[in-house]
């Protein structure tokens, strides 16, 4: 008796449909979780100018030099202005200044914050983050202390 040998390769019209429509099912279920993403970015990037206040401000006890950091709202970027170093920051991607800071300006009209060798901010203020789908981060900074923290609320008083 002779057996033919059938040689399969590839796979049927059958499995393509039912591998497709699994991920269809998917997809399904995890576009609604692609918002969250935005809230992360932007969460991640106000906890980052939040730290990058607290490092100006601790640069200015340690070195016993005055240090800032400027906003350039219109580049989507801040400068941190060390003792010894300078850096530019830039916002991710869909991240962006929402209005202005309130804090002083510059001769060029851009918004700074100066710390003394006491660590103290020349005044407080508030800078807002957004994000595309609407979300805001307020990064507020308490005049005198320099204690800066990060709200999902609009600071009381403002």
């Amino acid at each position: 008796m002779i057996v033919l040998k059938k040689n399969r390769k590839g796979f049927t019209f059958i499995e393509l449909v039912i591998t497709l429509a699994l991920l269809g099912l998917l997809l399904a279920i995890a576009l609604p979780c692609l918002p969250a993403l935005s809230n992360y970015r932007l969460e991640g990037a106000a906890r980052k100018m939040a730290a990058d206040l607290r490092l100006i401000k601790n640069e200015a006890i340690s070195s016993g030099k005055a240090c800032q950091i400027k906003f350039f709202v219109y580049d989507q970027s801040y400068y941190l202005y060390l003792a010894d170093r300078n850096q530019i920051v830039r916002l991710p991607e869909g991240i962006s200044f929402i209005g202005d800071t309130n804090f002083n300006k510059d001769s060029l009209n851009r918004p700074y914050v100066l710390f003394n060798v006491l660590g103290r901010p020349n005044m407080g203020g508030t800078v807002i983050l957004g994000s595309r789908d609407g979300g805001r981060r307020y990064i507020i900074l308490t005049p005198v202390t320099g204690r800066v923290r990060v709200s999902r609320e609009q600071p009381k008083n403002w």
